[in-house]
Protein backbone atom coordinates (compact mmCIF):
# COMPACT_ATOMS: atom_id res chain seq x y z
CA UNK A 1 0.00 0.00 0.00
CA UNK A 2 2.88 2.23 0.90
CA UNK A 3 4.50 1.59 -2.44
CA UNK A 4 1.42 2.72 -4.53
CA UNK A 5 0.84 5.99 -2.21
CA UNK A 6 4.57 6.40 -3.05
CA UNK A 7 4.39 5.90 -6.51
CA UNK A 8 1.32 8.43 -7.67
CA UNK A 9 2.59 10.66 -9.78
CA UNK A 10 1.69 13.53 -7.36
CA UNK A 11 3.39 12.20 -4.67
CA UNK A 12 6.96 11.73 -7.29
CA UNK A 13 6.35 14.92 -8.23
CA UNK A 14 6.69 16.13 -4.54
CA UNK A 15 9.24 13.87 -3.81
CA UNK A 16 11.41 15.50 -6.35
CA UNK A 17 10.87 18.64 -5.67
CA UNK A 18 11.62 18.76 -2.32
CA UNK A 19 15.02 17.04 -3.43
CA UNK A 20 15.83 20.04 -5.81
CA UNK A 21 14.76 22.62 -3.60
CA UNK A 22 17.15 21.23 -0.81
CA UNK A 23 20.00 21.04 -3.34
CA UNK A 24 19.67 24.49 -4.34
CA UNK A 25 19.96 25.10 -1.19
CA UNK A 26 23.24 23.52 -0.29
CA UNK A 27 24.35 24.92 -3.37
CA UNK A 28 23.46 28.48 -2.79
CA UNK A 29 24.71 27.83 0.66
CA UNK A 30 28.29 26.84 -0.40
CA UNK A 31 28.19 29.61 -2.75
CA UNK A 32 27.77 32.00 0.04
CA UNK A 33 30.53 30.51 2.27
CA UNK A 34 33.20 30.59 -0.66
CA UNK A 35 32.00 34.05 -1.47
CA UNK A 36 33.28 34.96 2.30
CA UNK A 37 36.36 33.35 1.76
CA UNK A 38 36.82 35.23 -1.47
CA UNK A 39 36.19 38.58 0.60
CA UNK A 40 38.76 37.74 2.96
CA UNK A 41 40.86 36.96 1.01
CA UNK A 42 40.76 40.48 -1.04
CA UNK A 43 40.61 41.96 1.94
CA UNK A 44 44.07 40.35 3.47
CA UNK A 45 45.67 41.04 -0.08
CA UNK A 46 44.91 44.53 -0.20
CA UNK A 47 46.25 45.02 3.51
CA UNK A 48 49.20 43.05 2.58
CA UNK A 49 49.39 45.38 -0.33
CA UNK A 50 49.13 48.48 1.40
CA UNK A 51 52.05 47.39 4.72
CA UNK A 52 54.02 44.69 3.44
CA UNK A 53 54.99 45.90 -0.37
CA UNK A 54 55.42 48.78 -2.26
CA UNK A 55 52.59 49.32 -4.42
CA UNK A 56 51.24 52.39 -5.80
CA UNK A 57 47.71 53.64 -5.08
CA UNK A 58 46.36 53.41 -8.64
CA UNK A 59 47.21 50.10 -8.31
CA UNK A 60 45.09 49.49 -5.57
CA UNK A 61 41.91 50.98 -6.89
CA UNK A 62 40.98 48.04 -9.24
CA UNK A 63 41.19 45.52 -6.01
CA UNK A 64 39.18 48.09 -3.31
CA UNK A 65 36.27 47.60 -6.62
CA UNK A 66 36.91 44.33 -6.38
CA UNK A 67 36.14 43.69 -2.81
CA UNK A 68 32.93 46.27 -3.29
CA UNK A 69 31.75 43.96 -6.16
CA UNK A 70 32.35 40.93 -3.59
CA UNK A 71 29.72 42.93 -1.02
CA UNK A 72 27.62 43.15 -3.40
CA UNK A 73 27.32 39.80 -4.40
CA UNK A 74 27.21 38.65 -0.87
CA UNK A 75 24.35 40.89 0.15
CA UNK A 76 22.70 39.23 -3.30
CA UNK A 77 22.81 35.97 -1.60
CA UNK A 78 21.59 36.94 1.83
CA UNK A 79 18.55 38.19 -0.19
CA UNK A 80 18.18 35.27 -1.72
CA UNK A 81 18.61 33.01 1.28
CA UNK A 82 15.92 35.34 3.49
CA UNK A 83 13.83 35.80 0.72
CA UNK A 84 13.87 33.61 -2.22
CA UNK A 85 13.68 35.47 -5.00
CA UNK A 86 16.40 37.65 -6.53
CA UNK A 87 17.26 41.16 -6.57
CA UNK A 88 17.33 42.24 -10.24
CA UNK A 89 18.22 45.72 -9.16
CA UNK A 90 20.80 44.66 -7.41
CA UNK A 91 22.28 42.26 -10.33
CA UNK A 92 22.31 45.30 -12.36
CA UNK A 93 24.06 47.70 -9.62
CA UNK A 94 26.77 44.77 -9.22
CA UNK A 95 27.10 44.66 -13.15
CA UNK A 96 27.57 48.84 -13.39
CA UNK A 97 30.18 48.35 -10.81
CA UNK A 98 31.88 45.15 -12.64
CA UNK A 99 31.96 47.45 -15.81
CA UNK A 100 33.46 49.88 -14.00
CA UNK A 101 35.67 48.10 -12.49
CA UNK A 102 36.83 46.85 -15.73
CA UNK A 103 36.65 49.95 -17.47
CA UNK A 104 39.63 51.27 -14.60
CA UNK A 105 41.66 48.39 -14.99
CA UNK A 106 41.94 48.72 -19.33
CA UNK A 107 41.39 52.26 -20.13
CA UNK A 108 44.42 52.67 -21.83
CA UNK A 109 44.11 49.97 -23.86
CA UNK A 110 40.64 50.50 -24.64
CA UNK A 111 39.96 51.71 -28.31
CA UNK A 112 36.77 54.01 -29.69
CA UNK A 113 34.52 51.28 -30.74
CA UNK A 114 35.29 49.73 -26.73
CA UNK A 115 34.46 53.14 -24.72
CA UNK A 116 31.57 53.60 -27.94
CA UNK A 117 30.07 50.04 -26.40
CA UNK A 118 30.71 50.63 -23.05
CA UNK A 119 28.67 53.77 -23.04
CA UNK A 120 26.05 52.06 -24.82
CA UNK A 121 25.95 49.11 -22.11
CA UNK A 122 26.36 51.83 -19.06
CA UNK A 123 23.42 53.85 -21.00
CA UNK A 124 21.18 50.20 -21.14
CA UNK A 125 22.28 48.88 -17.56
CA UNK A 126 21.54 52.12 -15.79
CA UNK A 127 17.94 52.93 -17.93
CA UNK A 128 17.63 48.82 -16.78
CA UNK A 129 18.36 50.23 -12.78
CA UNK A 130 16.65 53.78 -13.25
CA UNK A 131 13.31 53.59 -14.90
CA UNK A 132 11.96 50.55 -12.32
CA UNK A 133 13.16 52.32 -9.44
CA UNK A 134 11.91 55.72 -10.15
CA UNK A 135 9.78 56.07 -12.88
CA UNK A 136 7.47 53.17 -12.65
CA UNK A 137 7.26 53.91 -8.67
CA UNK A 138 6.49 57.53 -9.39
CA UNK A 139 3.83 56.65 -12.30
CA UNK A 140 2.27 53.99 -9.93
CA UNK A 141 1.89 56.67 -7.08
CA UNK A 142 0.87 59.54 -9.47
CA UNK A 143 -1.95 56.92 -10.40
CA UNK A 144 -3.12 56.23 -7.04
CA UNK A 145 -3.01 59.84 -6.39
CA UNK A 146 -5.69 60.05 -9.05
CA UNK A 147 -7.90 57.28 -8.16
CA UNK A 148 -7.60 58.31 -4.65
CA UNK A 149 -9.02 62.16 -6.27
CA UNK A 150 -11.82 60.44 -8.62
CA UNK A 151 -13.45 58.36 -5.49
CA UNK A 152 -13.35 61.15 -3.59
CA UNK A 153 -15.10 63.28 -6.10
CA UNK A 154 -17.61 60.32 -7.13
CA UNK A 155 -18.98 60.48 -3.39
CA UNK A 156 -19.29 63.91 -3.17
Amino acid sequence: MGLKNFLKPQAIHAKIGDLLETLEEIIVFILTILLLILSLRALYDIAVDLFVTDISFISLIPKFIYVFILIELFRLMIVYLLERRLDTLLIIKTTLIAILRETIIKAPHLTLHDYIGLSLLLIVLGSMYYIPKYVIKSFYERLGQHKERKSSGDEA
